[in-house]
């Protein structure tokens, strides 16, 4: 991707535009950013923006805040999630990723990251405002490429303007939504949330991030209708986006040929000039029914479609008492066979991967402690990767880590803490 970078000084505020970040996602323990983008560096703060000139990413300069290293990302939804550099080594450790993010869920803390003091974020907001004016007043000043992007900013990150951007997202999502696969941290949690199916099939007592409704298949003609509103709204910044995710919170169980047909329909918004390097990803979220109902022809289906399709199923837990106290319906024998399917798609499939995920906490019975160290002890290298999820108000923080640490050691297959994202 070739650009020509522009931009000037005035006032002590340098002001660039056309840069052009990282073609392909990267583990790195600095901040990195991708594709096209903008940015306009005062002597407290460097401001990020989207190709279409919406505010991305905020870090404070030195002297600033705290720790200077450390940013906060404004997602599509509205939220500002900050990230924390959390010690590069232990946080690698326990997510797969060298910055953790501070998301506004209650079990997430758990492994350790404070929340940012209010006041900084309240800053960033005011001198994002005080930006903002400064670009206006500016902009009449300049020649025309300079005034038109100055005048972008200044229009589009109004305060007001910002709440629009995201309400008007949330309805074209059906959102917010209250929870992401836990994969879609290889993308940073750039992806494009369709609909494909309402509800959740199992209603588990424990679960307090899914939704109430009956499990229902969205009609094809509304899930093409929701394809054509992102590009419609996103516009340019689509290129910032790793991938799809088919929601809500079972879409596997919409059947493997609604599946497909929904990733299809995507294929076009990751096309054209700009876009990421790597192939995009389709995430979805899978019960252990929808993993055992997907056909062979299924399988390979998916393993041909133009994405890295990425499969979270939630087995919780491999202790009957533990199930029934979760209030989860599925029988331990259904969940070996869901981890078995996981297993062997991991090993015959070249594009599709499915993650487990099984809960943790002190509350929890003993059994299910043993039963899960004897799982995680049992497992392989080539085997699906396994995330521990600390139950709210059942996990605390210093006998959970201890617990992860004592797993890790023990663990020869990918195991890391589960932190949840809304969008």
């Amino acid at each position: 991707m070739k650009n020509r970078v522009q931009g000037f000084s005035r006032d002590g505020i340098q002001v660039r535009w056309g840069l052009v970040g990282a073609q392909r996602y990267l583990k790195a323990s600095w901040p990195v950013r991708y594709g096209l983008f903008h940015e306009i560096r005062t002597p407290s703060y460097l401001f990020q923006f989207s190709a279409e000139g919406v505010i991305r990413f905020v870090q404070g300069r030195p002297g600033t805040w705290h720790e200077h290293t450390d940013w906060f990302k404004r997602t599509a939804g509205g939220d500002w999630v900050y990230y924390s550099s959390g010690g590069y080594n232990g946080a690698f450790s326990a997510i797969g990723e060298h910055y953790i993010p501070i998301f506004p869920y209650h079990s997430n803390p758990v492994i350790g990251e404070k929340a940012y003091p209010a006041e900084t974020l309240r800053a960033v907001l005011q001198a994002l405002e005080t930006l903002t004016a400064w670009a206006e007043k500016v902009a009449e000043e300049l020649p025309p490429e300079g005034a038109a992007f100055l005048s972008c900013v200044a229009r589009k990150n109004q305060k007001d303007t910002l709440a629009s951007q995201a309400d008007r997202f949330h309805e074209l999502t059906h959102g917010p939504l209250t929870v992401l696969p836990p994969d879609c941290r290889h993308v940073d949690y750039d992806i494009l949330p369709l609909r494909l199916a309402r509800g959740c099939l199992y209603h588990c007592r424990f679960c307090e991030v899914k939704s109430s409704q009956t499990f229902a298949v969205e009609a094809p003609d509304h899930v093409t209708e929701q394809v054509a509103s992102f590009s419609d709204h996103f516009k340019a910044d689509l290129i910032h986006m790793g991938g799809v995710f088919l929601g809500e919170h079972d879409a596997l169980a919409a059947g493997e040929g609604p599946v497909v047909a929904a990733a299809e329909a995507c294929e076009t918004l990751f096309s054209g000039d700009g876009r990421m390097a790597d192939r995009p990803s389709l995430f979805l979220f899978g019960s252990p029914h929808a993993l055992l109902n997907v056909s062979e022809a299924g399988w390979e289906a998916l393993d041909h479609l133009p994405f890295n399709v990425a499969i979270n199923t939630g087995v919780e837990s491999l202790d009957p008492p533990t199930l029934d106290y979760l209030g989860r319906p599925t029988p331990v024998a259904l969940v070996k066979e869901a981890v078995k399917r996981a297993d062997e798609v991991m090993r015959r499939c070249r594009n599709v991967s499915v993650s487990l995920n099984m809960v943790t906490g002190d509350a929890l019975p003993p059994s299910h402690h043993e039963s899960l160290s004897c799982f995680v002890a049992s497992r392989d290298t080539r085997d699906a990767p396994l995330y521990l999820s600390p139950l709210k108000d059942h996990a605390h923080r210093r006998t959970t880590m201890a617990e992860f640490t004592a797993l890790k050691r023990i663990s020869r297959a990918p195991l890391f803490l589960y932190l949840l994202q809304r969008l």
